[in-house]
């Protein structure tokens, strides 16, 4: 059944149960159905429609249930969804930067809870959007700052860490190598990379299909040490399938006991991940998949000093997105200063 199809079947599917079933949940703070309505909406309504990433309604429901703890309890609410005011999302921001949530955090958090709010509205439960003038805070630190990529040597280091950790298991090694790889020097997305089947990679040409954001598609080109790492984990995943225990066409599957053989999840992904961060004694701030993404930024900006390179290749619909890793190459600006530095030793 199609996404339009299963939205015409559900308790959403006229204005007259939505607004029932709105009402109810409101009025219960049921945050499952909250979440399901949200769904609907941001499936329907919002500018990507159906193009809407699971990873983002994940973060969306997340910021949901986070948002209805800080009302109180279902049974006996200390904000009641139908009283919201201005200042009770104000409130809520101002908890969470002193729970010491990062301003792009906070800002994720009010986006998610804003698209309820206007789901609701939506579904005819309120008459307006309380949250609409809230503003989130600003992060007074550039995004080039707080977003650091690995250098180019501590990365060949997180490279090594699986065969170094996992010797008397090869499989799991020879995963979680492709999987850095991936992520480190072709620089794919969390949802790109736990989205790849197999049918995706093709080793005799040396490329990548790649689902992008959006529903965008991309062909990306492998190197010779990634097509190595991919031959040797497919040669593992073979074994996997050859005793019965796979269970998908994913190219990059889990092998924790409770989805073995399974797709792999993008937190199984960034828990994978920051095994190896925490080896390498990375801040915790840098213990996500989207780190390896930044790293493959930067490194591809270094080598190529070529913006439009590091867009085709990363999947980036203007140069202008990509800017960000030429700012993070902090070797950028000390090259510049140190061809300063000799402009002025050659002045007699």
């Amino acid at each position: 059944m199609t996404q339009a199809a299963l939205v015409l079947a559900s308790r959403w599917s006229n204005a007259a149960n939505r607004r029932r079933e709105g009402l109810r949940a409101a009025h219960s703070q049921d945050a499952d159905v909250l979440c399901d309505l949200l769904w609907t909406y941001m499936r329907l309504k919002s500018s990507r429609g159906a193009r809407t990433s699971s990873l983002t309604l994940d973060h969306y429901a997340e910021s949901v249930r986070r948002f209805l703890r800080f009302t109180g309890p279902p049974e006996s609410p200390t904000r009641a969804l139908n009283q919201l005011t201005t200042e009770d999302f104000e409130v809520w921001l101002l908890e969470m930067q002193s729970e010491g949530l990062s301003a792009s955090s906070v800002k994720r958090h009010l986006y998610g809870v804003r698209n309820m709010m206007k789901a609701l509205v939506w579904a005819g439960v309120f008459d307006h959007d309380p949250s609409a003038g809230v503003r989130p805070p600003s992060d007074a630190t550039p995004a080039h700052a707080r977003k650091r990529a690995i250098p180019v040597g501590t990365f060949k280091e997180l490279l090594n860490l699986p065969l170094a950790l996992h010797r008397e298991d090869s499989i799991r090694a020879n995963r979680d190598q492709l999987l850095l790889e991936l992520g480190g020097s072709v620089g794919l997305r969390a949802a790109e990379l736990v989205g790849l089947d197999t049918a995706d990679i093709e080793l005799n040409l040396g490329q990548l299909k790649v689902r992008g954001k959006g529903g965008k598609q991309r062909i990306v080109p492998l190197t010779r040490q990634v097509v190595a790492l991919a031959q040797r984990w497919l040669v593992s995943r073979a074994a996997i399938q050859a005793e019965g225990l796979l269970h998908t066409e994913a190219l990059l599957v889990s092998l924790t006991h409770r989805n073995y053989g399974g797709r792999l999840t993008t937190k199984g992904g960034r828990d994978i991940a920051a095994t190896y961060y925490k080896a390498l004694g990375l801040p915790p701030e840098m213990w996500g998949l989207h780190t390896l993404r930044r790293t493959a930024g930067t490194h591809l900006y270094r080598a190529t000093r070529d913006l439009h390179v590091v867009a085709d290749l990363l999947g980036h619909s203007s140069v202008t997105t990509s800017a960000i890793y030429a700012k993070m190459d902090t070797e950028v600006r000390r090259e510049a200063l140190e061809a300063v530095q000799k402009l002025r030793d050659a002045e007699p």
